[in-house]
């Protein structure tokens, strides 16, 4: 008789406020390297098993109209163990959902004390490492939260531009995107680099990718500790495509035009207008990547009457770094 295929475990940790994509994703991956693992010489043959755990003894949890039934992650014999990404729309308001996931921050800790190896995605990095259980490790998130999440947790090594970290038993993934990512790494971790590979073509990915860098938007990374300027934030893109005064900001962020002013000088090295300009590239930026818009409309979008004038700022911001932003920036004061 022969041989069974080698069956690896893998739990998927489903909590209320957790992203539904990031919890079912890596089920679905671990479902199709099954499938092309089956060709393989029966020696080489991996069988994943997955499934969704709680942490606070209920066998079933629904989030946004989606239920996960679920075994309890207490004494559940795993391989290795899922955390997936975070739903929220600012960092405070990760913070405050982080404060109401104690039962899971628990679990995780009596989870790592035996060994096993835990994987985070996106956001909820900061979950682990509100544990502690980073401390001293390398590990990366989602790099519009790079700033927030040092302030947080400063004894957690960064790599905000990493796509995937691994550090001993712990291993971190990027953006939402990068759970697939995320996903092909426990397939490659336990069945091969060969079956990884097969996987990621199979899913028309990209199977070596290591870095979020080409993704990042310097005008949208969250600033921590600076509630006032992510209020200003979501105010001024919703108004992108057209014109506002600094009396309509500050009274929106309640506070005065000069403590406004003050505000973004301090965290951002920037006015609020040079700020706005920043967000309209990053929007045109966007536009011209993903869409076939004609360049008057993506002018008009982002606020400019005429494509000339638009031009002559996108030309000055759009091909800065982050240091030649500053350095600009401070010219221009």
């Amino acid at each position: 008789m022969k041989n069974p295929p080698r069956t690896i475990r893998i739990g998927v940790l489903a909590f209320p406020g957790c992203l539904r994509s990031s919890a079912v994703l890596p089920l679905d991956v671990l479902r199709i390297a099954n499938t092309l693992s089956g060709y393989r010489p029966a020696a080489e043959r991996v069988r994943f098993e997955g499934l969704w755990l709680g942490a606070r003894g209920e066998p079933s949890l629904a989030v946004d109209g989606l239920s996960f039934a679920l075994a309890p992650l207490d004494g559940a014999r795993i391989d290795a163990l899922v955390v997936p990404g975070i739903a929220h729309e600012s960092s405070h308001d990760l913070a405050r959902t982080l404060d109401a996931l104690a039962p899971e921050q628990a679990a995780l800790k009596a989870y790592a004390a035996g060994g096993g190896l835990l994987v985070s995605s996106c956001s909820s990095t900061s979950l682990v490492a509100r544990t502690g259980l980073l401390d001293g490790r390398r590990a990366t998130t989602s790099w519009w939260l790079a700033a927030w999440f040092r302030q947080q947790f400063p004894r957690v090594a960064l790599d905000a531009e990493a796509l995937v970290v691994e550090d001993g038993a712990c291993v971190s993934s990027g953006g939402v995107g990068s759970t697939l990512d995320l996903a092909l790494w426990l397939v490659g971790r336990f069945g091969g680099d060969e079956l990884r590979q097969l996987t990621a073509k199979i899913m028309v990915m990209d199977a070596n990718r290591a870095s979020q860098a080409p993704y990042v938007a310097d005008a949208i990374v969250a600033q921590a500790g600076h509630p006032t300027i992510e209020r200003a934030r979501r105010w001024l893109n919703a108004r992108l495509d057209r014109s506002w005064t600094m009396a309509e900001l500050a009274e929106h962020c309640a506070t005065s035009q000069r403590t406004l002013l003050r505000r973004f000088q301090q965290a951002l090295d920037v006015s609020p207008v040079q700020y706005a300009q920043q967000l309209r590239v990053e929007r045109a930026k966007a536009l011209l990547e993903t869409t076939s818009l004609p360049l008057e409309e993506i002018t008009a979008r982002c606020g400019y009457g005429d494509a000339a004038t638009f031009s002559k700022v996108f030309k000055r911001w759009a091909a800065l770094t982050p240091r030649e932003y500053r350095q600009r920036f401070a010219l221009v004061r």
